[in-house]
């Protein structure tokens, strides 16, 4: 379940365990809150969950999801594991700076896929949901790689058989996700999007499920909003 009652209502339950389901969205549309909101569901549930933060330090992440009444401190060390690329670059660049020549590039997918899988050996866990924000920080100087950096990535973490949330963004001006072709991998796509504020006046929110495999999932166009300690929350 994604902690959402009328999204799991949507998803006939949930999102199916084993898929890559990616949320793509223009900022401000709430796919960070809607990250939280499944995390914080399969924690609650007793899964493991890793959590890969590449747009804001997790300690940030921690202070924003208290505000949706999402309480993820009490699960760090527990079934909680960070992978905060923000602590990763300053180890990187402490490492470089004492003589290290060789230091690991944090936004490597190899070397995301290889910790994810030394997190999991050492920890021991099994079928975790993975939680990636964002996944578009991977190719943001290669944009043409994005299907081969993606397909890599999913089938260097096919023997953990984890559950994939990433975001990706979407680019306004083109109407498409800024890095097209991850969408191609996708096992599901949910697409967020905000109306032109300056026709509306006003910021108004929707959503729709594009696509979600195994499943007769709802295909219409759902209004939703973010609301002050509730998160996402779909009218």
């Amino acid at each position: 379940p994604t902690g959402i009652e009328k999204l799991d209502q949507f998803l006939q339950g949930g999102i199916p365990q084993g898929s890559w389901v990616f949320i793509a969205g223009e900022p401000g549309t709430g796919k960070t809150i809607l990250c939280l909101h499944i995390a914080y569901s399969a924690l609650k549930e007793g899964n493991d969950v890793i959590y890969v933060t590449t747009e804001q330090p997790f300690r940030d992440l921690i202070e924003q999801a208290q505000q949706f009444d999402i309480s993820l401190l009490s699960f760090l060390k527990d079934t909680l594991y960070v992978v905060d690329l923000f602590e990763l670059w300053e180890s990187a660049w402490e490492a470089k700076k004492n003589g290290r020549v060789k230091v690991a590039d944090p936004l490597d997918p190899d070397n995301l896929a290889n910790h994810l899988r030394s997190i999991c050996q050492e920890q021991r866990l099994e079928t975790p949901l993975i939680v990636i924000d964002s996944l578009s920080a991977f190719w943001v100087d290669k944009p043409a790689m994005v299907r081969r950096i993606t397909y890599r990535m999913k089938l260097r973490l096919a023997r953990l058989k984890p559950t994939v949330i990433g975001t990706l963004q979407y680019a306004v001006t083109t109407g498409s996700s800024f890095g097209f072709g991850a969408e191609h991998i996708a096992d599901g796509i949910v697409m967020l999007w905000i109306d032109d504020v300056q026709k509306t006046g006003e910021v108004r929110r929707h959503g729709v499920i594009k696509k979600m495999r195994l499943m007769n999932h709802y295909r219409k166009v759902f209004d939703y909003d973010i609301v002050e300690g509730e998160g996402f929350v779909i009218k």
